[in-house]
């Protein structure tokens, strides 16, 4: 039997030029765990959900859902590495000053135990190891719904001009 997900977002442009206009890249992510910004649309395909940031850490909570399973009956990798790319990331961006952003130039993600598509959320924790002014390194934790470590990454990133900079 066929399954269908049916899952919408807010517009694209909406959230890159509030980015614009909050006043810290910091205040833009607190505008999107308050509800007030929309999530980006790839957040909202694996139901990403922002939880706590601050300039000394990122946390971000993810669903685990059948729609995620792979052959063998675990958790995708490539969810979970896109969890922590995307945690990591908005860790970095969230230091930067608002007319720059970070790409990720190289991502590493250790899997260190399988996961089941049990409904559970994992939680992913970043921290910004460098910054600088055009380069920055972060890692991240995923743990599970037990607190358990479930996978970790590391990253680095090439700081650019944010895309509303041109606006």
């Amino acid at each position: 039997m066929n399954r269908e997900r049916t899952y919408s977002w807010g517009d694209p442009a909406e959230l890159i030029a509030a980015m614009g206009r909050e006043e810290s890249h910091l205040a833009w992510m607190q505008g999107m765990i308050e509800g007030r910004l929309p999530a980006p649309a790839f957040g909202a395909t694996l139901e990403l959900r922002p939880i706590e940031a601050s300039l000394d850490r990122l946390t971000f909570a993810m669903p685990l859902r059948e729609w995620m399973l792979n052959p063998a009956g675990g958790i995708h990798g490539g969810a979970l590495a896109a969890l922590l790319d995307s945690v990591m990331t908005l860790a970095v961006i969230a230091r930067l000053d608002r007319s720059k952003i970070a790409t990720t130039t190289t991502l590493t993600t250790h899997f260190v135990r399988p996961l089941l598509a049990d409904g559970s959320e994992v939680r992913a924790v970043a921290e910004v190891l460098h910054c600088g002014r055009t380069h920055a390194t972060a890692r991240a934790l995923l743990t599970d719904a037990q607190g358990r470590l479930a996978a970790h990454g590391d990253a680095a990133f090439a700081i650019v001009p944010a895309p509303f900079a041109a606006l």
